[in-house]
């Protein structure tokens, strides 16, 4: 069976056509990507069992960290760790009077190096394409454009989901469905005292400019439709 790593290393090469300056292709690139990911995370979770499934641990370091917290990122952090079965919290600290915001995960080791891949592509896409196609629109559009973007791969992730079911086995299906509530009771027990964090304040939406961030995200196909007729050739597994 194809290990994680080896997983990693194709969704690598397929996301490094990102830097083509041709979105279709880069929206190719990633929906590919997600469906190795999830075939490879449903074909493990068929085979372990109470002695061979990774245990549940907080990560080394932050997968976000900033001093001021931008909405749509941290809109992508929560997106992301419940496709993929992993919870974080805000591990904020005060820095020379200045609050540090870093955003940290506890799952199994795989999910959350998933997580941690799919965040830093899908940053850089957003960014690259808000820059491309808002520039110069004003604060608020791109900021409604960037959220609309992280909507539309929240769309296009639970269509995946689905899609990658009907392959699998009900055994896979219900125990990648339980790691998400596995990695929030570890948490918990890891993390003794960690409060609920504060729901986000209301902010100016851009509603055309959040409509066609969400266009653009739900451009990536994060299903098995794009595994043909995409123009990108599927590396053999």
């Amino acid at each position: 069976m194809t290990t994680l790593s080896e997983t990693i290393e194709k969704v690598r090469k397929l996301l490094a056509l990102s830097t083509s300056s041709n979105a279709n292709e880069a929206a190719a690139a990633a929906g590919i990507a997600n469906k190795l990911i999830d075939e490879h995370r449903l074909s493990v979770a068929d085979l372990e069992n109470t002695t061979t499934e990774e245990p549940v641990i907080q990560d080394a370091e932050g997968l976000y960290e900033s001093g001021r917290i931008t909405p749509w990122k941290t809109t992508l952090v929560r997106v992301l760790t419940q496709h993929y079965g992993v919870a974080y919290y805000n591990d904020a600290r005060y820095e020379n009077g200045r609050k540090v915001s870093s955003y940290r995960m506890v799952g199994r080791a795989s999910d959350m190096s998933i997580v941690r891949y799919m965040f830093a592509f899908l940053s850089l896409e957003c960014t690259r394409l808000s820059s491309s196609e808002v520039k110069g629109s004003g604060r608020v559009s791109v900021a409604s454009y960037q959220e609309g973007f992280v909507c539309g791969v929240a769309d296009q992730l639970k269509l995946s989901r689905e899609e990658i079911k009907k392959q699998a086995s009900s055994n896979a299906i219900v125990k990648i469905d339980s790691r998400l509530a596995q990695s929030k009771e570890g948490m918990y027990s890891l993390i003794p005292g960690l409060r609920s964090a504060k729901a986000a304040s209301s902010r100016r939406i851009d509603a055309n400019a959040f409509d066609q961030g969400k266009q653009r995200g739900k451009s990536i196909h994060l299903g098995s439709a794009m595994s043909s007729g995409s123009g990108i050739r599927m590396f053999n597994k």
